[in-house]
């Protein structure tokens, strides 16, 4: 299991309505937004990452792409992702990286 402290924090507090980004160990970047305890979260995946074909990420939110006016490249914006699939992803990616700032 990797350590996850950012993430941790994240789903015990909530963001507060706003986005917070967690920078991967291998250089990608994510950005949460949930509520303490909700078990689920909204998920903006930057470019270069992309969504595994995995419970929890079918959510896509078709209306990014539309206000970007189709540019988004590859990342997206995922709704109602379960937590435990975001701690999968971020393991997939060899964890958080030691610097988040």
């Amino acid at each position: 299991m990797t350590n996850t402290p950012r993430l941790d924090s994240i789903e015990a507090t909530g963001t507060f309505h706003r986005f917070e980004r967690i920078r991967l160990a291998d250089g990608h970047q994510l950005a949460i937004e949930t509520r303490p305890g909700s078990g689920i979260a909204e998920v903006g995946l930057f470019p270069g990452l992309t969504a595994p074909d995995a419970d929890g990420w079918e959510w896509e939110e078709q209306w990014e792409e539309w206000l970007t006016c189709g540019t988004l490249g590859t990342g997206g914006l995922y709704v109602d992702v379960p937590m435990k699939a975001v701690r999968d992803l971020i393991e997939q990616h060899g964890g958080e990286h030691s610097k988040q700032d």
